[in-house]
């Protein structure tokens, strides 16, 4: 399927929605996903995504992808879609009459406009934007102007985004830009499919084929942009989800450890404890 299929695909629109199963397949425009109470799981030719409350998944124009919920619990979802050509007719204005650094990301790109495909964790630079648009959307959404103002304050905020993240990839080795983009690139697949996958038993083999790297550039160049080790970062993630569930939920102990990734309860206790300080019994109590 091809986004130009699609009339809706033509101007900018939000979809907002709770369910607890959904699955979609196919092709759409420059986009913003979130989602609160659960989790969505993104596939493209690229890669693996899991979206949370936490954060919001940015995919690009044009781009196939596939979006599975299974969830016990109704989960919320609002993403954002820009219209087709959207982004490069507000770079265009954007740098009209502006002289084009060599430092601005985007000054030699002839080629349509392309973000960094990956999950963000919320900022001040985006979130309080897209919260407003929520909140204001059931009252003002009919008026365009408003709502024209809405999406142009959203692209501007990827645009800095963008620009904050092409700063981050020069600490990146490498003597060449292009070169350091390919290797962040990489590393983010990497750490997109941890992400989506922490609670299962994954082997550095299996993350070093998606990263297309080898193990030992993987470890150190992991540690080196996320300043954790793969399995450092799994563990953590497994350890912030534990404790979520045992805040929020009634489940046992033991279904907890399974459901994050432990394969049994024993190593979770010790490791929850070295993490928290405390045993989980005693954490859930707190």
């Amino acid at each position: 399927m091809a986004s130009t299929n699609f009339p809706m695909f033509h101007k900018n629109f939000v979809l907002q929605a709770r369910s607890t199963t959904h699955h979609w397949d196919g092709t759409g425009p420059l986009s913003i996903k979130t989602f609160r109470n659960g989790r969505a799981y993104y596939k493209t030719t690229l890669g693996h995504y899991a979206v949370e409350s936490d954060g919001y998944l940015l995919l690009n124009e044009g781009e196939h992808y596939a979006i599975s919920i299974d969830s016990e619990t109704e989960v919320e979802s609002f993403c954002v879609f820009f219209r087709t050509g959207f982004a490069d007719e507000f770079l265009g204005e954007m740098l009209l009459g502006v002289d084009k650094s060599l430092d601005d990301p985007f000054a030699k790109s002839k080629s349509p406009l392309h973000f960094h495909a990956k999950t963000y964790r919320h900022s001040h630079l985006l979130t309080p934007i897209i919260e407003n648009l929520k909140m204001s959307l059931p009252v003002l959404g009919d008026e365009n102007l408003w709502i024209d103002e809405q999406y142009q304050y959203l692209m501007q905020a990827l645009v800095n985004v963008h620009r904050n993240i092409s700063q981050e990839i020069n600490v990146l080795p490498g003597t060449r830009p292009a070169t350091r983009e390919e290797l962040f690139r990489r590393l983010t697949l990497a750490y997109e499919y941890l992400h989506a996958y922490y609670n299962r038993n994954v082997s550095l083999d299996e993350v070093s084929r998606v990263a297309c790297l080898s193990k030992n550039h993987l470890i150190r160049n992991f540690h080196h942009f996320f300043k954790r080790t793969p399995h450092q970062f799994v563990i953590e993630k497994r350890i912030l989800e534990a404790k979520r569930l045992l805040s929020q939920t009634e489940r046992s102990v033991t279904e907890i450890s399974l459901n994050v990734g432990f394969e049994n309860v024993s190593s979770f206790n010790k490791v929850f404890k070295q993490r928290t300080g405390f045993a989980p019994q005693v954490f859930r109590k707190k």
